[in-house]
C-alpha cells in the first residue's frame, strides 16, 4: 500500500515539475492558434492520409543534397514517426499524434529544441498547413526553431513538403517563403 501511495505522489510531482517547466521554457514568439483555428478541421482524416506515408522517401533540398525520410507506426497505429536522415551523423524526428480531434506535431531537431505545431488548414489541393503552437528549449540565442511547414500528398509515390525556420528569439516572422521538396518513395530492399 505504502508503494502504491509513494507511486501516486512520485507521479503527481512528475506531472506537476513538467507543467512548471513547459509554463517557463515559453517562448518569445508564438501564434495563438489554439483549438478554436482547427475546431472545422477533421484532424483524424488528416492522421489517416498521413498515414499512408509509411515506408521510406527520398527528397533532395533546393540547393543540393539529397536525403532520405522514414514513416513508422508506433503505439498501437495512434503516433506516426517521420525520421529524417539529414547527413550520415544528423537526423531529426518528427511525431504526429491526435490530442481529440486535433492533429499536432512535435519535431525534435538536431539543434537541440522541440517545437509544437498543430494542423492549422488544409487547402483545396490537399495542402495541410502545420503552424507553430509552443515548444521547448526555444530560448537559445543563436538557433532557431521550425514554426510551420505544409505537406501535400500527391499519390502513393509521391508527397512535397516545406519547412519553414525563425530565430529562437526573433519578435517577428520573416516574409521569405521555404522551397517545397518533392519526395518520392523509394522501394523496398530486397
Amino acid at each position: 500500500m505504502k508503494y502504491c501511495a509513494a507511486l501516486i505522489i512520485s507521479a503527481f510531482i512528475s506531472a506537476l515539475q513538467s507543467s512548471v517547466c513547459a509554463a517557463a521554457q515559453t517562448p518569445n514568439v508564438s501564434i495563438d492558434v489554439g483549438r478554436e483555428a482547427a475546431k472545422d478541421l477533421d484532424g483524424a482524416v488528416a492522421f489517416e492520409k498521413l498515414k499512408s506515408l509509411v515506408g521510406d522517401w527520398q527528397g533532395q533540398w533546393a540547393n543540393g543534397p539529397i536525403h532520405r525520410v522514414n514513416y513508422r507506426l508506433t503505439a498501437g497505429g495512434s503516433v506516426l514517426v517521420e525520421t529524417r536522415q539529414l547527413s550520415p551523423t544528423r537526423e531529426s524526428m518528427t511525431i504526429y499524434y491526435l490530442d481529440d480531434n486535433r492533429l499536432l506535431a512535435t519535431h525534435y531537431c538536431p539543434q537541440g529544441n522541440q517545437p509544437r505545431l498543430q494542423l492549422d488548414s488544409i487547402d483545396a489541393k490537399g495542402r495541410m498547413n502545420f503552424v507553430f503552437l509552443d515548444g521547448t528549449n526555444l530560448r537559445v540565442e543563436g538557433r532557431s526553431h521550425q514554426h510551420s511547414f505544409p505537406m501535400r500528398i500527391i499519390d502513393t509515390a509521391d508527397f512535397e513538403r516545406a519547412e519553414f525556420y525563425v530565430d529562437n528569439l526573433a519578435t517577428t516572422l520573416p516574409e521569405n517563403v521555404p522551397d517545397l521538396v518533392k519526395y518520392e518513395r523509394v522501394a523496398a530492399d530486397r
